[in-house]
């Protein structure tokens, strides 16, 4: 009984720990960005995948981007590396090596992805509320970057949002 007792409060801590909120530490965002490496918080209904949780992510502007989107214990759900003309996008159920194959999953061109985090091609982000809205032909991306540190993108597809944790902007 005792064991039992034990067993079930390590389970109720672990669980417990998964679950509670992250602290945002607060980053103090460039205007444009060449180079990037984060944690993250990714909430995702684009078309049909539906995701929330904790995510990496590191970009070198223009070239490379890695993804990398965990489950509550650890596991890797969601992968995708991209550096000059290699491409690679893990799911549960597919590998897509192209980007062309990103492309007609998520009806996103990566380029313009990696533009969207980079803050290229947005204007200038300024004021005290540090948001912007942006259109793109397909989407429109919403920054929010001083006081919630997300950017989103919205489409008929759906939503992704991104919220930094923590955020470094040089190697």
């Amino acid at each position: 009984m005792r064991r039992l007792f034990l067993w079930s409060l390590c389970l109720f801590l672990l669980f417990s720990c998964a679950l509670l909120p992250k602290i945002t530490k607060k980053i103090v965002w460039p205007y444009h960005i060449e180079y990037m490496e984060a944690m993250c918080e990714l909430d995702m209904a684009w078309m049909d995948m539906n995701y929330s949780g904790s995510m990496s992510l590191v970009m070198e502007y223009p070239d490379r981007l890695s993804i990398e989107a965990y489950s509550p214990f650890g596991d890797t759900v969601f992968f995708l590396n991209k550096y000059k003309n290699y491409f690679l996008l893990l799911t549960g159920e597919e590998r897509i090596t192209s980007e062309k194959g990103f492309q007609e999953k998520f009806n996103l061109n990566i380029r313009d992805f990696i533009d969207d985090l980079a803050l290229k091609n947005t204007g200038h982000i300024s004021g005290n509320s540090g948001e912007l809205e942006v259109e793109r032909d397909r989407y429109r991306i919403i920054y929010r970057l001083k006081n919630q540190n997300t950017i989103c993108w919205e489409a008929r597809e759906g939503r992704i949002c991104i919220k930094f944790i923590e955020a470094k902007f040089t190697r």
